[in-house]
């Protein structure tokens, strides 16, 4: 491959990464701070790129040149941030869903979403609010640690205006991409756990507060179970809509999952690993993708799928974990 070549192989590389509703030339003329003639010049190999423009744009579009340029290396470039209590707000983090992720995966030609749950994925506590700011409490108090929270007791009214509009559009935008679930029973364990931590340590304002975030926990499996059984997914107390996007569901009985997600589309594929608990790690690395891709298929032969098909399977499921709401709720009442 001559260097012409691997300079547009370079910039092809490049425009892979980039949001489809930007203007490539644009984005590297201001990031070079050149004309967009100069940009068109390099991007069509007529015009050498410089090794410190390289490193620019590597830099900003995360970029592995030694995988570029099938030079042998076992380096995967990984980009993401990371949510703390100062340099990067929950709030920004849920705007991150929203811009990054969904907005993104929304306009990819036929996109699909593999989900291999270790908790319940994030995008399902949006339309049950108390469960919600549950969720959202314990992250912010325990996960990440926010100081001032530290002494605080959960109400069930610390949703604001802005994280409550943030929570619809991830509903809005979550239920119009086809998506594949694994689901484990440990994933449900997960929030009762956390549940039952908050009740025992008093942490939670009053008894009728665990009841309402049980009651919604429970009505959220249900949820999941109605979209199951019609493979579409659609807004609680809505009706499946024939054009609605398809809603996959797994169970995997001796795998537990660890929050991978892996969007798979006719442009690009994109690999998010979990990390620390709410933090996603992003890589569009094609042999790391190709390994996910084959993992999560190897994951799915030894699943049982409980949508549409599935019903015994599905309903011996749901019914078990709502056995052990049950179970909960009826200590506390």
């Amino acid at each position: 491959m001559d260097v012409n070549q691997t300079q547009q192989l370079f910039f092809n590389h490049i425009k892979s990464k980039l949001p489809l509703h930007l203007s490539f030339v644009d984005e590297v003329a201001e990031l070079l701070n050149i004309s967009n003639d100069s940009a068109y010049r390099r991007i069509r190999g007529e015009k050498p790129i410089g090794l410190d423009e390289v490193q620019i744009l590597c830099n900003k579009y995360k970029v592995s040149l030694d995988q570029l340029l099938q030079i042998q290396s076992d380096t995967v470039i990984f980009s993401g941030n990371k949510v703390d209590n100062v340099s990067y707000s929950f709030k920004q983090y849920l705007q991150e869903v929203i811009g990054g992720n969904l907005q993104l995966f929304k306009i990819l030609k036929n996109p699909h979403v593999y989900y291999f749950n270790k908790d319940i994925p994030i995008f399902h506590y949006m339309q049950f609010p108390e469960l919600m700011a549950f969720k959202f409490f314990f992250w912010k108090r325990s996960l990440l640690g926010y100081p001032e929270m530290a002494r605080l007791q959960f109400t069930g009214g610390e949703t604001d205006e802005e994280t409550a509009a943030a929570a619809k559009r991830i509903t809005d935008l979550y239920i119009q991409i086809p998506s594949t679930e694994i689901w484990n029973e440990e994933n449900v364990h997960c929030t009762i756990r956390q549940i039952e931590y908050y009740r025992q340590s008093n942490i939670f304002a009053d008894n009728a507060m665990v009841l309402k975030v049980y009651s919604q926990l429970e009505d959220l499996l249900n949820h999941i179970e109605s979209q199951a059984e019609a493979g579409k997914k659609f807004l609680v107390n809505n009706s499946p809509n024939a054009n609605g996007a398809s809603y996959n569901v797994y169970i995997n009985e001796c795998i537990l999952g660890n929050n991978t997600i892996f969007v798979q589309s006719d442009e690009r594929n994109i690999t998010f690993l979990n990390h620390n608990g709410l933090n996603a790690l992003a890589t569009q690395d094609k042999l790391f993708c190709d390994y996910t891709v084959k993992n999560l298929q190897n994951i799915i032969t030894k699943s049982t799928q409980v949508s549409i098909a599935g019903e015994k399977e599905r309903s011996m499921f749901f019914n078990y974990l709502r056995s052990k709401i049950y179970e909960k709720k009826k200590a506390i009442m």
